[in-house]
């Protein structure tokens, strides 16, 4: 199954496993499941997701409250990982590849049902939004313990002619019964992602080039998902710095160290994992294109632009 068709059905929560989930959401049809596989747009982008060997995940972060007799839990978690190549690494040992996001058996759509898929464009790039939900019943009667949720999904993806990236949101309200005891909350999501056939290599000559396009962004305390826009300019190739600027009104972004960023073989990176994180990397044998995401620890997100000088 194409990472596309998952991604539709929202993969920023395990993949496309509803977690044994009992679906109450009607799933697209099949004849609107073969309408978008078919789509020239959706077809193009599931060739550049198999091309890719190159992953980038920045830390993926969510946002809990619990009540339950008289009482109210808050807790905030961030799961960082490494990434290198195609392969990212979690905090936990949880190993995530290119590959996973596109080799899937079966249908995405038996747990999480798709309730919104738009197919769109912006500043020279494919968009996808899409929305879904999973009810989900679990219950562990040896421990006492059950549960009801309804995670509402969000993905807001784009791509060009050389890579993939994609915001991912979910807000999960629950409720449910522990050794007798109610409770209910609400948890919060959000990560992010970049994939791409990177070329590997520094744009040579003289003079500078400048790589215009979009970025997805999404906040790491409210959760709220917005659009903008991204610029990537080297000033001087014969000296290979990487100037990387990310605009979405109403969220402050851009951090001083992006404005000076090394590029080693088309990859340039600067920061740590919730402080001014940035990496993102050239795609094409022209360096058409690069991809990248970004953490500041306020905000999460990813940026593609397309070079134009």
């Amino acid at each position: 199954m194409s990472v596309v068709i998952c991604m539709a059905a929202a993969i920023a929560l395990s993949g496309c496993s509803g977690g044994g989930g009992n679906n109450k959401v009607r799933p697209l049809t099949d004849d609107e499941l073969d309408r978008l596989r078919s789509d020239p747009r959706v077809v193009r982008l599931e060739g550049i997701v198999e091309q890719s060997d190159t992953l980038l995940v920045p830390s993926a972060y969510a946002h809990y409250t619990m009540t339950t007799g008289g009482k109210t839990v808050i807790e905030r978690l961030i799961e960082r990982s490494s990434c290198a190549g195609g392969r990212c690494v979690g905090e936990d040992g949880t190993e995530t590849t290119v590959r996973d996001l596109i080799d899937f058996e079966g249908d995405p759509f038996e747990d999480i049902g798709s309730t919104a898929v738009i197919l769109g464009s912006r500043g020279g790039f494919d968009t996808m939004t899409a929305e879904g939900d999973l009810n989900m019943d679990l219950t562990a009667d040896e421990i006492g313990f059950s549960a009801t949720a309804t995670l509402a999904l969000e993905s807001y993806g784009f791509w060009g002619e050389h890579g993939f990236a994609a915001v991912q949101t979910a807000v999960v309200p629950f409720s449910g019964q522990a050794d007798g005891m109610p409770y209910q909350g609400k948890a919060s999501y959000a990560a992010a992602f970049a994939v791409g056939d990177a070329a590997g290599t520094n744009p040579t000559g003289m003079g500078s080039a400048t790589w215009r396009g979009i970025a997805e962004a999404a906040s790491t305390h409210t959760f709220e998902q917005r659009s903008g826009t991204a610029t990537v300019t080297i000033v001087d190739l014969s000296r290979p710095r990487v100037a990387v600027e990310i605009d979405v009104s109403g969220f402050a972004i851009d951090a001083p160290d992006w404005a000076d960023v090394p590029l080693a073989d088309g990859r340039f990176a600067v920061g740590s994992a919730g402080r001014d994180y940035l990496e993102g990397n050239l795609h094409g044998q022209n360096h058409e294109e690069t991809y990248g995401v970004f953490d500041t620890g306020a905000y999460i997100g990813a940026f593609g632009a397309k070079r134009d000088r």
